[in-house]
């Protein structure tokens, strides 16, 4: 988990992002977590001997690697004028989009390559990682935000205790992710999944142009769902370090994680549970026959 000490202009170019994950569909806002966040002050723990971390209550499930599912891909229903070049696509899509209603998801989006840029993080985000740049969504507003505390520890020179600052995440830091979380939730609409179908072809053929072999859009784009469903809870507060220049979870697990299960954690607990909720729902949506 890293984030740099440079400051982020508003909605600016996450993100040092699922995140995810904005596109078009029901689940469009997945590519709203594809940020990351930007921290303060210079690393301290390190300068101290002997700094002992709280202890971690947040739980890593462990999963053996499967076989990727494939899925069919959606029938789109009859339009009544054909789509547009993907090329000259963009401002087709932003009116569709903005005609979806969801207060603030237009003002979030970069209106440049729309389609390319969602399809891409899409793909990158099946992966569990976030797209650095290329990003379908602007950032959200402010620098990552840890709280600093003291704990006492032994270790000087004659066996006396001294006190080690340490870090932990803020609760203010779940803030940021506010708006991305109730835009999400305004896309599981069934106006947007008959955009998202309206608009499949397109996107398909974007992930075509990817090379990435992974099959088909759709299949992706649902896997990348579930990767973002099978992020651990946390639970107790998510001890940080700051040996350099970013922040880390002290916890080695945690650290570990692929970069959207981190997101998910940076967001909050109650901001994370509403993302679930909603991608359950736009899953199922997509899956419907």
């Amino acid at each position: 988990m890293q984030y740099n000490n440079r400051p982020v202009s508003a909605m600016g170019a996450f993100a040092k992002w699922v995140v995810v994950i904005v596109a078009v569909g029901a689940i469009g806002a997945v590519g709203y977590f594809l940020i990351g966040d930007e921290v303060g002050k210079p690393p301290k723990l390190h300068d101290l001997p002997n700094p002992v971390p709280l202890q971690q209550t947040t739980s890593v499930q462990q999963t053996q690697p499967l076989e990727k599912p494939v899925y069919d891909e959606p029938v789109p229903d009859p339009i009544p004028q054909p789509l547009p070049d993907i090329n000259q696509s963009d401002a087709t899509v932003l009116a569709a989009l903005k005609a979806l209603n969801v207060n603030g998801l237009v003002e979030m989006i970069i209106p440049q390559d729309i389609l390319r840029k969602f399809v891409r993080a899409v793909d990158v985000l099946e992966e569990g990682k976030i797209v650095q740049d290329y990003r379908p969504i602007a950032s959200p507003q402010g620098a990552f935000v840890a709280d600093a505390f003291n704990v006492k520890v032994s270790g000087g020179e004659l066996g006396e205790q001294q006190e080690v600052e340490q870090f932990r995440l803020s609760p203010k830091n779940y803030l940021r992710y506010t708006l991305f979380v109730q835009v999400l939730s305004g896309l599981e609409s069934d106006a947007a999944v008959t955009l998202y179908k309206r608009y499949y072809p397109l996107l398909n053929r974007a992930h075509q142009e990817l090379g990435s072999g992974k099959g088909n859009f759709h299949s992706v784009l649902i896997r990348a769902i579930d990767k973002v469903l099978s992020a651990p809870d946390a639970n107790g507060d998510l001890l940080l370090i700051h040996p350099k220049v970013y922040y880390e979870f002290a916890d080695p697990a945690l650290e570990k994680l692929p970069d959207v299960h981190k997101l998910m954690l940076r967001m909050g607990p109650d901001n994370a549970e509403k993302v679930k909720a909603t991608l359950r729902n736009a899953r199922a949506k997509l899956l419907r026959k």
